[in-house]
Protein backbone atom coordinates (compact mmCIF):
# COMPACT_ATOMS: atom_id res chain seq x y z
CA UNK A 1 0.00 0.00 0.00
CA UNK A 2 1.33 3.37 -1.09
CA UNK A 3 0.27 6.95 0.87
CA UNK A 4 0.96 9.62 0.16
CA UNK A 5 1.23 12.98 1.75
CA UNK A 6 0.83 16.17 -0.41
CA UNK A 7 0.34 20.00 -0.70
CA UNK A 8 -0.08 22.82 -2.77
CA UNK A 9 2.15 24.68 -0.65
CA UNK A 10 5.04 24.27 2.00
CA UNK A 11 5.30 24.19 5.57
CA UNK A 12 2.46 22.40 6.63
CA UNK A 13 4.01 19.61 8.26
CA UNK A 14 4.01 17.17 5.19
CA UNK A 15 7.48 15.36 6.44
CA UNK A 16 7.02 15.74 10.13
CA UNK A 17 3.86 13.64 8.83
CA UNK A 18 5.61 11.49 6.25
CA UNK A 19 8.59 10.69 9.17
CA UNK A 20 6.21 9.38 11.89
CA UNK A 21 3.85 7.75 9.68
CA UNK A 22 6.91 5.78 8.43
CA UNK A 23 8.37 4.80 11.72
CA UNK A 24 5.06 4.13 12.51
CA UNK A 25 4.24 1.97 10.47
CA UNK A 26 8.12 0.40 10.68
CA UNK A 27 7.15 -0.05 14.92
CA UNK A 28 3.71 -2.20 14.34
CA UNK A 29 6.42 -4.90 12.41
CA UNK A 30 5.78 -3.91 8.88
CA UNK A 31 7.95 -3.65 6.02
CA UNK A 32 7.67 -0.01 5.36
CA UNK A 33 9.88 2.07 2.69
CA UNK A 34 9.59 5.98 2.24
CA UNK A 35 10.03 7.54 -0.89
CA UNK A 36 11.52 11.23 -0.21
CA UNK A 37 10.31 13.61 -3.28
CA UNK A 38 10.73 16.60 -1.59
CA UNK A 39 13.94 18.82 -2.45
CA UNK A 40 14.55 19.64 0.30
CA UNK A 41 15.16 16.10 1.42
CA UNK A 42 13.89 16.45 5.19
CA UNK A 43 12.02 13.49 6.13
CA UNK A 44 14.79 10.92 4.23
CA UNK A 45 17.32 12.43 6.59
CA UNK A 46 15.02 12.58 9.57
CA UNK A 47 14.53 8.96 8.78
CA UNK A 48 18.04 7.60 8.31
CA UNK A 49 18.87 9.38 11.89
CA UNK A 50 15.89 7.51 13.35
CA UNK A 51 15.41 3.92 11.55
CA UNK A 52 18.08 2.87 9.64
CA UNK A 53 16.56 -0.05 8.46
CA UNK A 54 13.70 1.84 6.84
CA UNK A 55 14.50 1.94 2.95
CA UNK A 56 14.51 4.91 1.82
CA UNK A 57 14.52 6.62 -1.86
CA UNK A 58 14.68 9.87 -3.40
CA UNK A 59 13.47 10.92 -6.56
CA UNK A 60 13.50 14.61 -8.46
CA UNK A 61 11.70 13.29 -11.60
CA UNK A 62 8.46 11.64 -12.32
CA UNK A 63 10.20 8.60 -13.92
CA UNK A 64 12.74 8.03 -11.65
CA UNK A 65 9.31 8.12 -9.17
CA UNK A 66 7.51 6.02 -11.02
CA UNK A 67 10.71 3.33 -11.37
CA UNK A 68 11.63 3.69 -6.99
CA UNK A 69 7.34 3.28 -6.34
CA UNK A 70 7.32 0.99 -8.33
CA UNK A 71 9.81 -1.38 -7.11
CA UNK A 72 9.28 -0.43 -3.47
CA UNK A 73 5.40 -1.73 -3.89
CA UNK A 74 6.36 -4.44 -4.51
CA UNK A 75 8.92 -5.46 -2.31
CA UNK A 76 7.23 -3.86 1.32
CA UNK A 77 3.86 -3.90 3.39
CA UNK A 78 3.77 -0.25 3.01
CA UNK A 79 5.19 2.92 1.19
CA UNK A 80 5.43 6.09 2.60
CA UNK A 81 5.72 9.36 -0.34
CA UNK A 82 6.57 12.74 0.71
CA UNK A 83 5.05 14.96 -1.94
CA UNK A 84 7.04 18.13 -2.98
CA UNK A 85 5.64 21.38 -2.08
CA UNK A 86 3.48 22.17 -4.88
CA UNK A 87 0.84 20.00 -7.22
CA UNK A 88 3.59 19.57 -10.49
CA UNK A 89 3.92 16.37 -12.33
CA UNK A 90 5.88 14.91 -9.32
CA UNK A 91 3.33 15.45 -6.95
CA UNK A 92 0.70 13.99 -9.68
CA UNK A 93 2.87 10.98 -10.41
CA UNK A 94 2.67 10.32 -6.78
CA UNK A 95 -0.84 10.55 -6.61
CA UNK A 96 -1.77 8.27 -9.24
CA UNK A 97 0.49 5.84 -7.76
CA UNK A 98 -0.76 6.22 -4.06
CA UNK A 99 -3.89 4.12 -2.58
CA UNK A 100 -4.24 7.19 0.28
CA UNK A 101 -3.50 10.67 -0.03
CA UNK A 102 -3.06 12.38 3.27
CA UNK A 103 -3.31 16.61 2.87
CA UNK A 104 -1.99 18.10 6.07
CA UNK A 105 -3.00 21.51 6.96
CA UNK A 106 -2.68 23.99 9.31
CA UNK A 107 -4.82 27.23 10.78
CA UNK A 108 -3.23 29.84 8.37
CA UNK A 109 -5.73 31.27 5.23
CA UNK A 110 -2.81 30.12 2.94
CA UNK A 111 -3.17 26.90 3.85
CA UNK A 112 -6.84 26.98 3.79
CA UNK A 113 -7.03 28.48 -0.03
CA UNK A 114 -4.00 25.65 -0.75
CA UNK A 115 -7.00 23.06 -0.42
CA UNK A 116 -8.77 23.81 -4.00
CA UNK A 117 -5.52 23.15 -5.82
CA UNK A 118 -4.98 19.69 -3.46
CA UNK A 119 -8.58 18.68 -3.90
CA UNK A 120 -8.12 19.41 -7.86
CA UNK A 121 -5.10 17.37 -8.34
CA UNK A 122 -7.00 14.32 -6.12
CA UNK A 123 -9.58 14.57 -8.56
CA UNK A 124 -7.46 14.27 -11.63
CA UNK A 125 -5.74 11.61 -10.05
CA UNK A 126 -8.77 9.53 -9.32
CA UNK A 127 -10.26 10.03 -12.67
CA UNK A 128 -7.36 8.38 -13.94
CA UNK A 129 -7.15 5.71 -11.66
CA UNK A 130 -10.23 4.16 -11.11
CA UNK A 131 -11.44 6.12 -7.79
CA UNK A 132 -7.96 5.66 -6.02
CA UNK A 133 -6.60 7.24 -4.23
CA UNK A 134 -9.06 7.84 -1.34
CA UNK A 135 -8.46 11.66 0.34
CA UNK A 136 -7.84 12.92 3.72
CA UNK A 137 -7.76 16.18 5.12
CA UNK A 138 -5.49 16.26 8.10
CA UNK A 139 -5.89 19.36 10.56
CA UNK A 140 -2.27 20.39 11.53
CA UNK A 141 -0.37 22.12 14.20
CA UNK A 142 -4.12 22.70 15.72
CA UNK A 143 -4.05 25.37 19.00
CA UNK A 144 -6.31 24.45 21.34
CA UNK A 145 -7.00 28.23 22.66
CA UNK A 146 -6.54 29.42 18.98
CA UNK A 147 -9.15 31.20 17.21
CA UNK A 148 -8.13 30.12 13.76
CA UNK A 149 -8.04 26.87 14.93
CA UNK A 150 -11.33 26.68 16.25
CA UNK A 151 -12.38 28.29 12.71
CA UNK A 152 -10.41 25.82 10.67
CA UNK A 153 -12.16 23.24 12.45
CA UNK A 154 -15.89 24.11 11.82
CA UNK A 155 -14.74 24.79 8.10
CA UNK A 156 -12.91 22.06 7.11
CA UNK A 157 -15.99 20.14 6.24
CA UNK A 158 -16.75 22.54 3.71
CA UNK A 159 -13.16 22.41 1.46
CA UNK A 160 -14.36 18.79 -0.46
CA UNK A 161 -12.05 16.36 1.14
CA UNK A 162 -13.21 14.22 3.87
CA UNK A 163 -11.28 15.35 7.12
CA UNK A 164 -10.11 13.02 9.37
CA UNK A 165 -11.47 13.49 12.78
CA UNK A 166 -8.20 13.19 14.81
CA UNK A 167 -5.81 16.25 14.80
CA UNK A 168 -2.68 16.87 15.31
CA UNK A 169 -1.77 19.69 18.30
CA UNK A 170 0.96 22.33 17.93
CA UNK A 171 3.14 20.67 20.29
CA UNK A 172 6.96 21.24 21.32
CA UNK A 173 7.73 17.57 21.37
CA UNK A 174 7.68 17.68 17.55
CA UNK A 175 10.90 20.34 17.42
CA UNK A 176 12.74 18.90 20.27
CA UNK A 177 12.48 15.15 18.68
CA UNK A 178 13.98 16.74 15.43
CA UNK A 179 16.59 18.19 17.15
CA UNK A 180 17.23 14.83 18.96
CA UNK A 181 16.75 12.88 15.45
CA UNK A 182 14.03 10.73 16.67
CA UNK A 183 10.03 10.62 16.69
CA UNK A 184 7.83 11.52 19.24
CA UNK A 185 6.46 7.96 19.47
CA UNK A 186 10.02 7.02 20.86
CA UNK A 187 11.02 9.48 23.59
CA UNK A 188 8.86 8.68 26.18
CA UNK A 189 7.12 10.63 28.52
CA UNK A 190 8.14 14.00 27.47
CA UNK A 191 6.68 13.04 23.87
CA UNK A 192 3.88 11.07 25.35
CA UNK A 193 0.72 13.57 23.98
CA UNK A 194 2.17 14.36 20.73
CA UNK A 195 2.81 10.41 20.30
CA UNK A 196 -1.24 9.76 20.70
CA UNK A 197 -1.78 12.52 18.55
CA UNK A 198 -0.11 10.60 16.06
CA UNK A 199 -1.07 6.90 16.95
CA UNK A 200 -5.04 8.05 16.97
CA UNK A 201 -4.52 9.62 13.74
CA UNK A 202 -2.67 6.94 11.78
CA UNK A 203 -5.07 4.30 13.69
CA UNK A 204 -7.92 6.01 12.26
CA UNK A 205 -6.15 6.52 8.74
CA UNK A 206 -4.82 2.66 8.70
CA UNK A 207 -6.54 0.79 11.18
CA UNK A 208 -8.55 -1.34 8.66
CA UNK A 209 -5.40 -1.99 6.41
CA UNK A 210 -3.24 -2.69 9.08
CA UNK A 211 -5.75 -5.56 10.35
CA UNK A 212 -6.32 -7.11 6.86
CA UNK A 213 -2.42 -7.35 6.28
CA UNK A 214 -1.94 -8.69 9.85
CA UNK A 215 -3.96 -11.28 9.00
CA UNK A 216 -2.94 -11.99 5.63
CA UNK A 217 0.38 -12.76 7.30
CA UNK A 218 -1.71 -15.29 10.00
CA UNK A 219 -2.83 -16.71 7.15
CA UNK A 220 0.77 -17.04 5.04
CA UNK A 221 2.39 -18.59 8.27
CA UNK A 222 -0.74 -21.31 8.76
CA UNK A 223 -0.54 -22.28 5.19
CA UNK A 224 3.43 -22.74 5.25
Amino acid sequence: MMIVCANSKGGVGKSTLATHLAVWLFDQGFQTALLDTDKQRSSSQWIAEVEPEISVRVADTPEVCLLNAQELITSHDFVVGDAPGGLEDLSRTLLILADLAVFPISPSILDVRSVAGATAVLRYAQGINGGKPDGRLVLNKMKTRDTISHELRDNAPKLGLQVATNVIRDLQAYRDAAQQGTVVGRVGRKGAQAAADMDALFTELLGNTIAVKRQEGRQKVENG
